[in-house]
């Protein structure tokens, strides 16, 4: 192992809430707070008398206000700011109980030590620090507590008598730079933990005449959730449906009934009465919903009838077969119709070794079309069928086959109102057994397909272009003129498309959207209204609402109070033409700044350099330029935040994702230290020896090989990563589907040579950079091993490396929303150890 650094020692700031400011030593400056927050003066409670002994022990203070992490506004609920005299005392005109708060800022992580004149209770934000029982008399109240760089609320209550109508703010540190007392409305968010108060919503449904939207809201601050029905101008008109467990299906067409998904239950809600009907109880299985056209039936997955085995039920589970082990084959799930009306339910497909992919109804309601996905002997080792079932003979009928492997099947169907095209999204093309002999395609830059159900051929239509194609959300759908309403990824932004029928083409375009990238988004069933969520880099998701094709108008801010009192940084666009010639897409966050003042800025450094951080995944799948509370998180740090695109991505062209197919390392390396390169030469302040590198899952595959091919960076930290592919193929959940793309073809046996050059593990001895590894123990899609395994090697080279493993968590890391604040400050608390110098905090946390 790597000798451990020794940690220096950061001295207390010691904080007075105290007419007379406490004893410093000589190398302390005290800096006098000037301006606060005053509420006061408040009414005392009763006076209990002292021998009441029914009441002894059992006495304890109820705060007046609730303390919490929000500064309070001037003229807002009673408070008022208030200047300190020449002296640095408030002064008060009358006895009484007042509350007082005010901002620490610190521009380092250190101890604190509080102290309040007067003082009856101390709270940080909505903690309670000290709080003294009725009866008990301590002068000055006192209590310690830790920061970290950034701003902290205080909060405390304190009670003036006529002996002493006056009381100091002050804070006695080791630098007057290092403390600052401030009323900043407006402050970045330095704790990962308090990125909490970030809302989210996902979930969305929209009624056919646009006026009802169904939405699910949730904060981590309070760890609850709800669905909420708002009206077309984003008043909530039903509140909490279902004690927030529903989630939305949809709005049955020209009605305001709305199909409500709980847990195994599914509900059908009549907004207009209030009524609820229980349509599915206690359904195994659940999947895929699909209304008909009228809204009288339903087509569902499920595994009613054919539920697994429990494996617990034997002494052990048997596999035969490795597709056994791929956790989405689900073989039990099976195709299900029901007439709302009558309530009568019929299986529609049988028992087999398939997997239900998807289903819609045909045109006139009379016929299902459906896609399942079967084993073969051959690469890729699945084949897709699409095929129609006459409901009402039953008959199954097939209509065409089409080989993609398991990763990216035919899905997201949509039949055309001629009933003659079944639209489908799919990879770019079909793979054969030969595929060594084939071009090698990145099977995620996903295209539309159109399947003529007379004849049974089917034929590409998204040509050329650069973008890739989605589904979700009732997308795609064609649209009452005959076009396909589809989501679309161009480049590191998701958007809304129609795919317009040009005589024998199709030719896609991007339509008008108010925002950078789409996250959520529902199409009404009529096709007529969208409702969406959208972001920037510095503004989380806001709801929107709009008539399909127009850019809509906003429904709803759930951030707009969070906005108001912090501040974000903004991104800049830093993309550049790459070693491969293509342009790669780049951008980057400033670091935060701190004024005297006690305010902050994301700008330039006043003086000196700025360490650099540089994200990427690497893989299939772009970044996108949406909020990222994690960017802003490491930008809020004081870092400077690089964002890369590398070749393989989707959405850029079919040429740039098809570097992923085969790739494992090289191009995606090559450009990420590009773009590293770039971000040098155009950000003059940035700290070439002082820069930090991190990335999950083929992200953090990317940190294990950049380390192993480079020393220009001084940490890196790789998360759930892939550091040997034999034991990925091998024993990832994906490692021999995925595989199959990312690895071109190839595979252990044939192709060791390829193998051993691209796993990490064999270059260990060539790593010196300092390495965290972070893994869940429960991760099934890049075993834990894959970190062990590293960590082991690296070790017993006494290499710079340590390893945290986190019991129960799957990949990703953020089963609870501790372990994911855990992860993410221990990689702020790595990069400040190796590229600031600064080994405290990572110390102190495992001491």
């Amino acid at each position: 192992m790597f000798k451990r650094i020794l940690p220096f020692v950061l001295l207390p700031i010691l904080i007075s809430l105290s007419g007379v400011a406490m004893a410093a030593d000589a190398a302390r400056d005290t800096v006098s707070c000037r301006q606060a927050f005053l509420l006061g003066p408040l009414p005392s409670g009763p006076e209990v008398p002292s021998d009441q002994g029914v009441l002894r022990g059992s006495q304890q203070m109820v705060p007046e206000i609730a303390p919490d992490g929000n500064l309070p506004s001037a003229d807002r609920g009673g408070w008022r700011k208030s200047k300190a005299n020449g002296q640095g005392r408030f002064t008060v005109a009358e006895p009484g109980i007042y509350w007082v708060a005010a901002r620490l800022r610190t521009a380092e992580g250190s101890a604190v030590g509080l102290s309040l004149d007067h003082g009856t209770a101390l709270f940080r934000a909505g903690d309670e620090l000290a709080a003294q029982k009725p009866g008990e008399v301590a002068d000055p109240l006192t209590a310690s507590t830790t920061v970290t760089r950034g701003w902290v609320l205080f909060w405390g209550r304190v009670e003036v008598s006529d002996d002493d109508l006056a009381f100091g703010l002050s804070a006695a540190a080791d630098s007057v730079a290092a403390a600052v007392w401030t009323l900043t409305p407006r402050v970045a968010v330095t704790r990962f933990a308090d990125t909490d108060q970030v809302a989210s919503i996902s979930s969305l449904a929209v009624a056919d005449d646009g006026r009802l939207v169904a939405r699910y809201l949730s904060r981590r601050s309070d760890g609850t959730g709800r669905l909420d029905l708002l009206d077309d101008q984003g008043n909530i008109v039903a509140a909490d449906l279902a004690g927030g467990k529903a989630r939305p299906v949809g709005f049955l067409p020209d009605s305001h009934r709305l199909l409500l998904r709980l847990g195994k239950d599914l509900v059908l809600y009549d907004v207009d009465d209030g009524t609820q009907r229980k349509i599915l109880d206690d359904e195994p299985g659940l999947g895929f919903i699909r209304i008909g056209r009228r809204g009288r039936t339903l087509l569902f997955a499920s595994d009613r009838g054919f539920e697994d085995k429990d494996p617990a039920d034997g002494p052990g589970r048997r596999y035969t077969r490795f597709r056994e082990r791929i956790s989405d084959y689900a073989p039990s799930a099976h195709l299900h119709f029901l007439d709302l009306e009558s309530g009568v339910r019929r299986l529609l497909t049988r028992p087999g070794d398939f997997v239900l992919d998807d289903a819609v109804f045909g045109a006139k309601g009379k016929t299902v079309v459906y896609g399942r996905t079967l084993p073969t002997a051959d690469r890729p080792w699945f084949s897709s069928e699409i095929r129609r079932i006459d409901l009402t003979t039953g008959a199954d009928e097939f209509l065409a086959s089409f080989t993609s492997g398991w990763e990216v099947r035919p899905q997201a169907f949509a039949a055309g109102a001629n009933g003659r095209i079944l639209a489908f999204i799919g990879p770019p093309d079909e793979i054969g057994p030969d595929r060594r002999a084939a071009p090698q395609h990145n099977v995620y830059h996903k295209q539309v397909w159109m399947l003529d159900l007379q004849s049974g051929k089917y034929e590409r239509a998204s040509q050329g272009g650069s973008f890739a194609f989605e589904g979700g959300g009732g997308f795609p759908a064609f649209s009452s003129d005959g076009n396909l309403l589809i989501r679309i990824t161009d480049g590191s932004s998701d958007r809304l498309a129609s795919l317009v029928h040009y005589r024998s083409n199709w030719r896609p375009q991007a339509l008008p959207q108010t925002g950078t990238t789409l996250g959520s988004v529902a199409l009404s069933t009529n096709g007529e209204y969208v409702v969406c969520t959208a972001s920037d880099p510095a503004l989380p998701a806001r709801l929107y609402l709009a008539e399909t094709g127009q850019a809509g108008h906003l429904l709803e801010d759930p951030n707009a109070d969070l906005m108001s009192r912090t501040i974000w940084a903004e991104a800049r666009d830093m993309s550049f033409s790459g070693p491969g010639g293509e342009t790669i897409d780049a951008w980057y966050y400033p670091p935060l700044q701190m004024a005297a003042d006690g305010s902050g800025t994301f700008a330039a450094p006043a003086a000196g350099r700025a360490p650099l951080i540089a994200y990427y995944y690497g893989g299939s799948s772009p970044t996108m330029r949406s909020f990222n509370t994690t960017f802003q998180f490491f930008a809020a740090a004081g870092y400077g935040l690089l964002v890369v695109n590398s070749r393989g991505a989707v959405g850029y062209g079919e040429a740039f994702a098809d570097h992923h197919a085969g790739d494992w390392g090289p191009a995606a390396a090559g450009d990420i230290m590009a773009a590293t390169e770039h971000a040098l030469s155009v950000v003059p302040y940035l700290d070439r020896e002082a820069m930090g590198i991190y990335g999950g899952s083929y992200g953090g595959f990317m940190t294990d090989y950049l380390v192993t091919h480079t020393d220009m960076y001084a940490a890196a930290v790789s998360m759930y990563g892939i550091s040997d592919l034999v034991t990925y193929f091998g024993q990832g959940a994906w490692g021999v589907t995925y595989g199959d793309m990312a690895l071109g073809g190839r595979n252990p046996w044939s192709d060791a040579d390829y193998f051993i050059q691209h796993s990490p593990v064999f270059q260990a001895d060539k790593v010196t950079t300092p390495l965290l590894l972070l893994h869940g123990l429960a991760d099934g899609n890049v075993t834990t091993g894959e970190s062990i395994q590293l960590f082991t090697e690296l070790s017993t080279l006494d290499k710079p490396v340590e390893m945290v493993l986190f019991p129960g968590e799957d990949h990703g890391i953020s089963g609870s929303w501790d372990n994911r604040v855990a992860h993410r400050t221990m990689m702020l608390e790595w990069f400040d150890r190796w590229l600031r110098q600064r080994p405290q905090a990572w110390e102190d946390r495992w001491r």
